[in-house]
């Protein structure tokens, strides 16, 4: 029975314990999952978002200073690096893995300040009559470009033509704002270098800022992805251990009656067959654990009080009644 019992133990104990080291290390999984997403990939990705708005609003300053050299626009351009560089700052602090991109971009936009104060040192303030027959001269060859393509396109036949066309034209048009800074840069000769390398800065710096929010977003995907995935194990786990618990509970149901209660009944039968005086009780038990040995000694206790009786002298000579009768058997299981 005892080592019935301790097998029992040991079997909860090998079901149990790898289930509940497991249900640790999945639930500190989702937690690291979901603390990644709350305090770093998230951030870094609405971080990012946020450049690229302050990055967009900085390159329209720009536009608009290289048409009207208006030092307004020239100030806003340096009121929004400053922001800018103070976001950057923020996601170096945050993000171990976009550190890199973070201070190439630091770098890029104090590069960009640095050539926008170059340009404002050659540059005057043109009258606003200048400045309006330049911008609309540039829309005037804009609007000649778009023309050109669909006269173009009205000339196509094949769908694949047409296609290409549609595509070109929307190009185009998407493309106005780049368009007439190249066009100023073009204007300005003397000036070109400066102004090429100016768009090539605000052009990397965008490029880096959409970089990190594109693999933040995607990192954050991929810890949600984590997460859910270690939620399903646990449920699995969780499940599984409950069947195995549900189905170990039956099984020690049906064993406890069968195996221990029963046995336990049929002795304590025997004993009151054998406390009232008829010994010619017997155990069918073939264990040999505590229950078969309890069986040994009522055995034995029988056998000592039958003799004993027998040694008794007899005042009654009138034979027994209980000795016609059959010995009863019990079977203990």
């Amino acid at each position: 029975m005892k080592g019935r019992i301790g097998l029992g133990i040991t079997i909860s104990r090998l079901i149990f314990l790898p289930v509940i080291f497991m249900a640790i290390y999945y639930i500190a999984g989702m937690v690291s999952a979901t603390n990644q997403i709350a305090t770093v990939d998230a951030k870094v990705a609405r971080l990012a978002e946020q450049i690229i708005s302050e990055i967009g609003e900085m390159r329209r300053a720009e536009k608009n200073y290289l048409l009207l050299k208006d030092p307004a626009y020239l100030k806003k351009i340096n009121e929004v690096s400053q922001l800018v560089i103070a976001q950057i700052e923020d996601g170096l602090f945050i993000s171990s893995s976009e550190r890199n991109r973070f201070a190439e971009m630091k770098e890029a936009v104090k590069a960009y300040v640095s050539n926008i104060e170059l340009v404002s040192q050659s540059s005057e303030p043109l009258q606003d009559v200048a400045a309006l027959n330049r911008f609309s001269a540039l829309v005037r060859s804009y609007q000649k470009r778009i023309d050109s393509l669909l006269e173009v396109a009205n000339r196509l036949k094949s769908q694949a033509e047409i296609s290409q066309s549609i595509d070109a034209i929307s190009n185009e048009a998407m493309s106005f704002d780049r368009y007439i800074v190249q066009s100023v840069i073009a204007s300005e000769p003397q000036r070109s270098k400066l102004l090429a390398e100016l768009q090539s800065k605000g052009d990397q710096i965008a490029v880096l800022a959409r970089q990190i929010n594109e693999n933040s977003w995607k990192k954050v995907e991929e810890e949600r992805s984590r997460a859910e995935q270690l939620g399903n194990r646990a449920t699995l786990l969780i499940t599984i251990t409950l069947t195995v618990t549900l189905l170990l509970s039956f099984a020690f149901t049906w064993y406890l009656p069968r195996r221990v209660l029963n046995p336990i009944r049929e002795i304590t039968q025997a004993l009151r067959k054998a406390s009232s005086g008829n010994y010619d009780v017997f155990l069918h038990l073939s264990a040999k654990d505590e229950l078969g040995e309890l069986v040994n000694e009522f055995h034995n206790l029988v056998d000592h009080m039958r003799d004993r009786d027998n040694q008794k002298p007899q005042v009654n000579l009138l034979p027994p009644v209980r000795a016609a009768e059959q010995p009863e058997s019990f079977t203990v299981f």
